[in-house]
């Protein structure tokens, strides 16, 4: 079973229905914090889908390194370090090449305040093609997006969830149309893909609802999300827009919003 709760349906700029990038996955019961921006933390406190809190996050996926994907990954090292939480359970956190230094620079201004206390802390940085097999028997599948990275690492990623039973969630992360993009959509039982900005204020490495369209025209997806909206897209109706070119069923998500990838689907 995949379970996929938006803690964070919008991008950099919030509104208050669309917070910075957050989500937590459950995949055949692995939990997994994946893009933890900016007030991450408390709204998945929030939610109820953690009501062990920070003691809960075991794993922590990047997609890539802008801050309104990370924000709150320095919030949860510092909660870690701090003498409340009780689990001893190791962290995992996984991202782009480039994390090491990320973290390395991120040391440099906190030092040992970012130091889980009670936990230890694995960091992996992955590339396109690599998988991360998860304890319940799924896996995370990455491949390459459009998405300009600048400083931060040297690829930005997309995810490819497959549970065990075979069913699989797809989610783009911020990029532009991008072929690896659709090739990992192909035929997905639920993609989660990005759609920042209107037709009209299309900007490079973002997706715009055409654009969104004519991916889910090429990939057929049983089902389409669609999160990452900035503020002029966020009060749109952008489903029938992507409609447009896709006759599949499209959900427009906000903040809060739950999708469950189920033995019925």
């Amino acid at each position: 079973m995949i379970k996929l709760h938006v803690l964070g349906a919008g991008g950099a700029v919030p509104t208050p229905t669309h917070s910075p990038a957050a989500y937590w996955l459950a995949v055949d019961g692995d939990s997994i914090l994946m893009d933890p921006g900016p007030g991450a933390l408390v709204r998945l406190v929030k939610s109820g889908a953690a009501p062990r809190g920070v003691d809960e996050i075991a794993t922590v996926l990047l997609t890539h390194l802008h801050p309104d994907h990370t924000g709150d990954l320095v919030a949860l090292l510092f909660a870690l370090h701090s003498p409340v939480p009780t689990s001893t359970d190791p962290v995992n956190l996984y991202g782009p090449k480039g994390l090491t230094r990320f973290l390395g620079q991120l040391k440099e201004i906190y030092g040992r305040w970012i130091e889980p206390r009670r936990r230890a802390l694995t960091v992996t940085e992955i590339g396109p093609g690599e998988t991360i097999d998860l304890p319940g028997g799924g896996r995370a599948e990455a491949f390459a997006v459009e998405h300009p990275q600048d400083r931060l690492s040297e690829a930005a990623l997309g995810y490819r969830f497959v549970d065990g039973d075979g069913r699989v969630l797809v989610f783009s992360g911020d990029t532009g149309p991008s072929r690896g993009l659709e090739k990992a959509a192909a035929g997905a039982d639920l993609l989660l893909v990005e759609c920042s900005c209107p037709d009209h204020l299309a900007t490079g490495g973002h997706m715009t609802p055409s654009q969104v369209g004519a991916l889910c025209a090429a990939a057929l997806p049983r089902r389409v999300v669609l999160t990452h909206q900035y503020p002029d897209a966020a009060v749109l109706d952008l489903a029938p827009l992507v409609n447009e070119f896709y006759d599949g069923p499209v959900s427009q998500a906000a903040d809060g919003s739950v999708y469950e990838l189920t033995e019925e689907e």
